[in-house]
């Protein structure tokens, strides 16, 4: 449950999250750098860097793994972390502590494998790791650590709360009359920019598993290419409110709701942060259940249905619709 939280708490969540999400991963990418450069006059000219089912398939300069710890060392920690730290301020929720703890259970885990990798392949030792060894003690690294990165954060959660609710949302009506509301929901532009990051980092990393030869690279580019196609698909929605429900659908079709109003148990305008309630922007389902089209901060009309599941939209005039909602709740049970 959401809960109010004084500024002190904010501040004490956002120095534990800048902690464990940036500085301590940062740290860990350090050290992992500062062994493999100690280890590269003991290494071959060329070392394993990727293996396959039936061994080891791809071979470069050991620098190969310094540049590349060192590159996602410190990216990903600052990808992670810098946007949250810009955006949420003022409030916070568990989207922010999940995002720390991933990036601390991140770095463990390539720090723990760049470094495993380079140290089972030194001319001056006979070491005992393999690559399965190391692999699981990455992933176990990821799990503990980022687990232990997860608890030592304060649990603090912020709600706009709600605005009103079905009892407050009266419109007037003479007999017989009907309303209808129309609208859209766009995304802000916190979330444009979020996504613009994300493709194209997504990108970037696609040209780069090209340029190594990967053959897993036609893979990636087809999933690149699908998730710009989806968030193309969700950047505008088109919402009507009548007497038939609310319909909410994408300026290319799909995905759309339609949920009749014989079908909503109750309706309300609330004030939604789209990162510390949902974890982001788009098509998204919160931690508690709630799933919804959330493409900015503020106003949103939040629908609960008779099977209890609850539908969020944010958009501006939310009251209006809702008003309109109401009304068309009010003619079903008529």
């Amino acid at each position: 449950m959401n809960t109010v939280a004084s500024t002190q708490d904010i501040r004490r969540a956002r120095r534990s999250f800048l902690l464990v999400g940036l500085v301590v991963p940062v740290v860990l990418a350090a050290i992992a750098v500062a062994f493999i450069v100690a280890w590269l006059p003991d290494l071959p000219e060329t070392i394993v860097t990727h293996w396959g089912p039936e061994g080891p398939n791809g071979y470069a300069s050991p620098a190969l793994f310094v540049w590349v710890q060192a590159v996602l060392g410190l990216g990903l920690p600052l990808l992670l972390t810098l946007p949250i730290l810009a955006l949420m301020k003022n409030s916070w929720g568990v989207t922010c502590r999940l995002l720390a703890a991933i990036s601390l259970g991140t770095a463990a885990l390539l720090s723990v494998m760049f470094v495993g990798s380079v140290a089972m392949q030194r001319e001056s030792t006979s070491s005992a790791l393999g690559i399965g060894t190391v692999l699981a003690l990455g992933f176990g690294a990821l799990v503990v650590i980022g687990l232990i990165g997860w608890f030592v954060q304060p649990n603090v959660t912020t709600s706009a709360g709600q605005v009103s609710d079905e009892a407050s949302l009266h419109l007037r009506l003479a007999p017989g009359e009907k309303a209808a509301w129309f609208g859209a929901a766009a995304m802000g532009r916190p979330g444009i920019i979020g996504l613009a990051v994300s493709v194209l980092v997504l990108c970037a990393t696609t040209v780069w598993v090209f340029v190594l030869g990967d053959s897993s690279a036609w893979i990636l580019a087809i999933v690149t290419l699908l998730l710009i196609a989806l968030i193309a698909m969700t950047l505008v929605f088109r919402v009507r409110v009548n007497a038939a429900g609310l319909r909410v659908r994408s300026v290319v079709g799909w995905p759309r709701w339609d949920i009749a109003a014989s079908e909503i148990a109750d309706v309300k305008v609330v004030q939604v942060n789209p990162m510390a309630e949902f974890g982001g922007w788009g098509l998204r389902i919160a931690v508690d259940g709630r799933m919804g089209v959330v493409l900015r901060t503020g106003e949103a009309l939040q629908v609960t249905r008779t099977t209890g599941r609850v539908f969020v939209v944010t958009i501006d005039d939310a009251r209006t619709a809702a008003s309109v909602l109401s009304s068309a709740m009010k003619g079903t049970d008529s």
